[in-house]
């Protein structure tokens, strides 16, 4: 079977459900979901606030609700 591409999407943070590692952010349309951020993937300097930030976010085509950020925007140094 042929595997689906991942959607690509930016959203912003609205909330902190586990400090870097869980977190909600909503997409320009309303739609919010939970993002994780993976053990590879960037995680943000302590000390900066994840609430309002732009993030790249990676979408499994069969569960729309869950999400891996994959960047901060811009990106964190």
């Amino acid at each position: 079977m042929a595997e689906r591409p991942l959607i690509q999407a930016t959203g912003r943070v609205v909330e902190v459900h586990e400090a870097d590692r869980l977190y909600r952010v909503e997409m320009a349309n309303g739609y919010r979901a939970y993002a994780v951020v993976g053990r590879k993937d960037p995680c943000l300097p302590s000390g900066e606030e994840a609430i309002g930030r732009e993030v790249t976010l990676h979408f499994s085509p069969f569960d729309m609700s869950r999400c891996h950020l994959v960047a901060w925007d811009p990106p964190v140094v």
